[in-house]
């Protein structure tokens, strides 16, 4: 401002212009995880891999950090334990970004877009993640606690005591007779005789038996009853004398006969007995007396002839029908001899606690957080009220929590009992309540009656029901009445009350059970109605029929409840939704192969009369030695395939049956000629709307083709197409609304596709360049360097070099992402240096380390058949590692995890431009061996001699290696220039970075000054102190900067253009030290001075 008055002003003018210090070596680390991983502290979904955060550079500082963050590194091992080496789903950049961190405090790492544990080998297709909060009934791993009763004498073997059965637990509606009927039977194709099944096909999971004529029936009927002896003869082909009587039950059986067989007619031709239930059978020479009633008795003489009764080993007694008891392990039903009431063999105990094989219903919930199934308690009771008692001593139910469940044993509450399990669960906290229509005049004139029952806190039963009547008016004061009458009853627990709208409210303070008998059916009338949640809004919440009741029963009886039946899938597999848009699947299925054949029109199946009718039925003969006939035994025919799995690494080789008798090699690059193969998808059934795969034998003689198969059109006659959709060993990826079902499948004589199953299954791991299939690893492989590749050529954060400063590139494991680290180096104006890898079977002689590095196979891509990427500004590294994990395993690591650490404890101790080899700043302190993985999958160590590293050295790429002395070490500094050049050396390549980098820092302060003289000579006045620096510090030998009039001409300096033109001699490291020695004669040395 300017002064008015005398005074003094005092300006700061910021003249310090200086280059600030650089970052130091920060790496940038691309990986692959699974997702949804659980944090290192076990506690939580770490942040990194969630869905949400894919492609977001993180900026780790710790060991702690990343692991929170991304969880521990995964290292698979197979069923043995054995570390699967070199396997595509290991995570090897995290595990390196790990190993950094033991050395620095600023690691970049970005996860790609891929869950790696969706890539896990598996026969079946995957499903998408459940719904938070779904239940499973887990039927694997659930035991019904179903015991039979042997009541054979103590002195046979088990007489006497119960054994435990398993019943088979159906869960699929095809195996019950007619399932959308309502006839929930198990199909007789199911089980075999003696056999018991709880079927499970909807909320009420009945136990069932097969008895002997090979018919279902529910334990516990009538029928079932019948299915056991209550009495048996103990003499086998007895003499029966003929015209005597037998009587049972008080009805005279006159036998007509010498035989048991004819004595069981006598007694079924008795009218009266089969109206009672008695009827009887010759078992094995002896009588078996059955009833399906609780007893039967055999009357003593003279009323029975006491020599028939001796003659069929018969004793005048009253005799026991089978019987169920639910009961804990703590109540053994009292089934001997020497009870009061004993039962026969077949008896059965559905013991309702766990111990000593009894009940275990295992239910588990989602949890969408964790990702994962958690267990929910479910104990056993035979009533809600008794559940309460047992569950809530103190409260009754009103301390029990929303999603406490029990299992309801004997549904129904009937006498004898009826072996039903039905899961409930707590729906509600607090009072129990339900609520009657508005009450207006529906109750005029009604003598309104009905009975109520309540739960008692500590009591398994209710309490005696209590009457409630009152006179309808056919008013409003009908609520009052009624809630009045209710109120007078004298209920421990039971309140009603009348709200805003005159709608009468029953509530149960303690959470608990109210049954309630409509005897006057004014109840109905009043709005009580059963719960139904397709009629919510006329129905009543809380209320149901009482156990064993329904809307035909007179009069209707409801019970009040907090608890609703559980919604759940049961089944022995955790239940999924349909899959999730993208997700993926690697078929783990090498011998289902489906092959189409083209008859000159179209793809048709394989045992097509156009094709090959004869050939085997079963599709491809997949295996890994010659076969000599069709899987049938039949005799090979011309046609018949042979797929070779002997060597899964170049999975498949493919030979066809000639009519010369011999297997002919089929071509699988060829994709032009009659004899050539596609690779492709065709199909997953054998009919548009069909959800599940069909089976290979079905589609062999099918000809239905998905409209997006190959045209036919392109292809000659007699090509074979792979279905790559319904064929294994490759990965796939789930597409919701594939198909466009509005138009019509061109492929399949334009059939209307308005019926088709809309979803599919598509190839993900695509073909290799020779048009070839992609199988096995190699399918797994191809699926994550497509999302790390996609992740590096798509993020547009990791392209932002201002505010994400990182001077090193690499993405572990996967030397295919070379060209796309190279491509985003450029992005970021070639301000980092990037560190690729070998593969992990490259072995270690010349010819194989020559042929990769030359891309003697020309390879499109850096991959496992060859190196095809040059830049000054890349670094390659040779062999892999062996390390241990972060769970102490065993596990082979790529070349960049030993070669990056190694760069970051170079800058340490030196500089940038100091080289990061040899024994003084090489040395490897993350790994203790290096090597390759054998075809085998075994890791072979080795230690590269002269004539490797040479190689190696050759075609610019870094050996580690063991050098005597000095344990491991990186033992070459070469870039991937395309010239030979200054920046063919690491050092030099990274000097330059470095430079890059603080020039542009020296060079910004001075944008937008005057373009003159002053400005030119303070800019050039920097770069001389920078690069003095940098010769002091051995970084360069001299250089020449110039910013003067010389190289600012007037034409640049009216664009606006400042000039700075520096030359550098950048010091080089000694990779080669010559030492001649000659030999002197003695005194020549002396007289040389």
């Amino acid at each position: 401002m300017a002064l008015v008055s005398p005074g003094v002003e005092v300006n700061v003018i910021d003249e310090s212009f200086y280059t600030p210090s650089a970052a130091g070596t920060v790496p940038m680390i691309f990986v692959a995880t699974a997702a949804d991983k659980v944090k290192g502290s076990g506690a939580g979904v770490a942040e990194g891999t969630s869905a949400a955060n894919q492609g977001r550079p993180y900026l780790i500082t710790s060991q702690r950090e990343l692991v929170e963050t991304f969880g521990d590194p995964l290292f698979y091992s197979d069923n043995n334990g054995n570390m699967i080496h070199a396997g595509e789903l290991n995570e090897y950049g995290l595990q390196t970004a790990y190993s950094l961190l033991g050395v620095t405090n600023r690691v970049y790492v970005c996860r790609a877009d891929i869950n790696l544990s969706k890539l896990e080998a598996s026969a079946t297709a995957p499903g998408g993640d459940p719904l938070d909060g779904t239940y499973w009934f887990d039927t694997l791993n659930t035991n019904v606690g179903v015991k039979e009763w042997n009541g054979a004498s103590i002195t046979s073997t088990n007489g006497q005591s119960f054994s435990s059965v398993a019943p088979t637990i159906i869960v699929e509606t095809s195996k019950v007779v007619d399932y959308a009927g309502g006839d929930y039977t198990p199909k007789t194709s199911v089980g075999a005789v003696g056999d018991y099944a709880l079927v499970a096909v909807t909320t009420v999971n009945r136990l069932w038996y097969k008895n002997n004529a090979g018919a279902w029936v529910t334990v516990g009927g009538d029928a079932w009853r019948a299915a056991w002896a209550s009495i048996r003869g103990t003499v086998n082909t007895p003499s029966v004398p003929s015209g005597v009587d037998l009587s049972i039950d008080g009805e005279a059986v006159t036998t007509t006969g010498t035989t048991v067989t004819q004595l069981a007619a006598d007694i079924n031709g008795n009218s009266n007995l089969a109206t009672a239930g008695v009827t009887a059978a010759a078992v094995d020479g002896a009588l078996e007396i059955y009833t399906n009633n609780n007893s039967v008795e055999i009357d003593a003489a003279p009323t029975s002839d006491a020599g028939l009764l001796t003659a069929v080993g018969l004793t005048a007694a009253v005799y026991y029908a089978p019987f169920v008891t639910e009961a804990p392990h703590t109540s053994v039903p009292e089934y001997k001899a020497t009870d009061s009431n004993p039962r026969p063999t077949g008896s059965i105990w559905m013991q309702t606690t766990a111990p000593n094989s009894g009940a275990t219903f295992t239910v588990k919930q989602w949890n969408d957080d964790t990702k994962l199934w958690s267990t929910v308690p479910a104990p056993l009771y035979d009533t809600a009220e008794g559940a309460l008692a047992a569950l809530d001593k103190t409260g009754g139910g009103k301390n029990l929590a929303i999603g406490d469940l029990y299992v309801n044993v004997d549904v129904a509450d009937t006498t004898p009992i009826d072996a039903t399990y039905k899961i409930f669960r707590r729906a509600a906290t607090g009072a129990t309540k339900i609520q009657s229509a508005k009450i207006v005049a529906q109750l005029a004139g009604a003598s309104v009656s009905f009975t109520m029952a309540e739960s008692i806190i500590g009591s398994a039963t209710l309490s005696s029901a209590k009457t409630i009547s009152f006179s309808g008016s056919g008013s409003s004061v009908d609520a009052d009445d009624m809630a009045g009458a209710i109120n007078s009853a004298g209920f421990v627990n039971i309140t009603a009350s009348v709200d805003a709208q005159n709608r009468v409210v029953i509530s149960h303070a303690g959470g608990g059970e109210m049954k309630l008998v409509d005897t006057s059916g004014d109840l109905a009338v009043a709005g009580f109605a059963p719960y139904d949640v397709n009629n919510a809004s006329s129905t009543t919440i809380n209320l149901d029929y009482a156990p064993g009741t329904d809307g035909t029963t007179d009069p209707e009886q409801y019970i009040a409840s907090n608890w609703r039946t559980l919604s759940y899938t049961a089944d022995d597999d955790a239940p999924t939704a349909l899959a999730t848009q993208g997700e993926l699947w690697y078929s783990s299925v090498v011998d289902e192969v489906d092959i189409l054949y083209h008859n000159g029109t179209t793809w048709v199946g394989y045992a097509d009369s156009t094709a090959f009718p004869t050939a085997n039925s079963t599709g491809p003969l997949v295996t890994a030695s010659e076969p000599k006939t069709q899987s049938d035994g039949s005799a090979l025919v011309a046609g018949d395939l042979w797929i070779d799995t002997a060597d899964i690494e170049n999975f498949p080789t493919m030979y066809r049956w000639t009519a010369a008798s011999e297997w002919q090699l089929i071509d699988k690059a060829d994709q032009t000629t009659e004899n050539g193969v596609l690779f492709a998808d065709a199909r997953w059934a054998d009919a548009g709307a069909d959800e599940d795969a069909a089976s290979i034998e079905e589609l062999m003689a099918s000809n239905y083709l998905d409209p997006d198969a190959p045209d036919p059109a392109l292809y000659p006659k007699g090509m074979l197409l792979w279905n790559l959709r319904r064929s294994g060993f490759n990965v796939k990826r789930f597409e919701r609304n594939y198909v466009d079902v509005s138009l019509t499948n061109d492929r399949s004589a334009d059939e209307s596709m308005a019926s088709y199953y809309p979803h599919r299954w598509v190839t993900d791991s695509g073909n290799q360049p020779d048009g070839s299939g992609t199988f096995g690893r190699h399918a797994q492989r191809k699926s994550v360097t497509q999302s790390l590749q996609a992740e590096l050529n798509s993020n547009t954060e990791i392209r932002d070099e201002e505010s994400r400063q990182f001077n090193l590139i690499a993405t572990p494991g996967y030397p295919e992402l070379i060209g796309e680290m190279i491509s985003l180096n450029y992005d970021r104006r070639l301000t980092a240096f990037v560190v690729g890898d070998t593969p992990f079977r490259l072995t270690p002689d010349a010819t194989s380390l020559n042929e990769w590095a030359t891309n003697v196979n020309l390879a499109v891509e850096d991959n496992d058949r060859g190196l095809v990427s040059r830049d000054e500004y890349l670094g390659i590294y040779y062999p892999a590692g062996f390390t241990s994990d972060n769970e102490g395993n065993n596990v082979v690591v790529p070349p960049s995890y030993m070669a990056l650490r190694t760069l970051v404890l170079n800058d340490q101790v030196a500089y940038p431009w100091f080289a990061p080899a040899g024994t003084r700043r090489g040395g490897v302190t993350n790994a203790s061996a290096t090597g390759f993985v054998t075809s085998e999958g075994e890791f072979k160590s080795v230690a590269l001699n002269t004539g490797q590293r040479d190689t190696l050295y050759t075609n610019a790429i870094n050996p580690i290696t063991f050098i005597s002395g000095s344990g491991l070490v990186v033992f070459g500094q070469k870039t991937r220039a395309r010239n030979a050049s200054a920046l063919d050396r690491i050092n030099v390549a990274r000097l330059t970075v470095y430079m890059r980098g603080q020039l542009e820092l020296l060079a910004r302060p001075y944008l937008f000054e005057p373009n003159d003289k002053i400005t030119r000579d303070q800019v050039k006045a920097a770069a001389d102190a920078f690069l003095l620096e940098l010769v002091s510090l051995r970084a360069i030998y001299d250089y020449v900067a110039v910013c003067d009039e010389s190289n600012n001409t007037p034409a640049r300096i009216d664009r606006n253009e400042l000039h700075l033109d520096i030359a550098i001699e950048p010091v080089k490291a000694i990779e080669f030290i010559y030492i001649p020695l000659r030999i002197k004669n003695t005194g020549e040395i002396a007289a040389l001075g």
